[in-house]
């Protein structure tokens, strides 16, 4: 292998371990996603007791972080509890009231420390001798302010602020974790490649 060849593997080399690195970074923090809900965004339902939503990791179980609202035609409220949290789903009961369009608004606290929101909506048709529920004029859990991906989680009283405190070092802590994994994968990908070009090199020639 002639000097030239050598050094072209070297720095081929190199440059695949540098690329691995933000992309190990970059994956170490990504946010966590929805990845189901029942009901799903403009489907029709005839009847429906609960709320449920599926991440692909598992929120954190920070108090008072985790939020879905459902808003009826009316401008109610018609969620009868605080969303409880199992794993990687997320659920609330509801009662809903008359027929139409209800719209969810749902926020979670990222595995990675970061609050993530989205609103969608859904319809609902119920069968004439279904009772309705009556709702509420403000929501059952929270403050009255519609979920945001860049409000601090758990606003309420003295729990909320412990909330959001352990919540922004989770923030804080989350893009540094996620950068020195990135540095430790790339660094052993800088070595493996150094490694193989080492014993490249020590490979006697053939002799001539």
């Amino acid at each position: 292998m002639t000097l030239s060849r050598r050094l072209a593997l070297g720095a081929a080399g190199a440059l695949v371990a540098l690329a691995a690195l933000p992309l190990a970074a970059t994956a170490a923090s990504a946010h966590d996603q929805l990845v189901s809900a029942d009901p799903l965004d403009g489907t029709t339902v005839d009847s429906l007791d609960e709320i449920t939503l599926q991440f692909n990791n598992a929120p954190l179980g920070l108090e008072n972080s985790n939020l879905v609202r459902v808003i009826g035609p009316d401008g109610r409220y018609y969620e009868t509890g605080c969303p409880t949290l199992a794993g990687p789903v997320v659920s609330a009961p509801l009662e809903l009231g008359g027929a139409g369009e209800y719209e969810v608004q749902w926020r979670v606290v990222s595995s990675d420390g970061h609050p993530i929101a989205e609103n969608y909506s859904f319809s609902y048709e119920p069968a004439s001798d279904i009772q309705a529920g009556l709702g509420s004029e403000t929501p059952l859990c929270g403050d009255a302010a519609a979920p945001s991906a860049g409000a601090e989680p758990g606003a309420d009283g003295a729990d909320g602020e412990a909330a959001a405190e352990q919540s922004r070092a989770q923030e804080t802590a989350s893009p540094v974790n996620g950068l020195w994994i990135g540095v430790g994968v790339g660094g052993f990908a800088l070595l493996a490649v150094g490694a193989a070009v080492f014993l490249i090199l020590r490979r006697p020639r053939p002799r001539e």
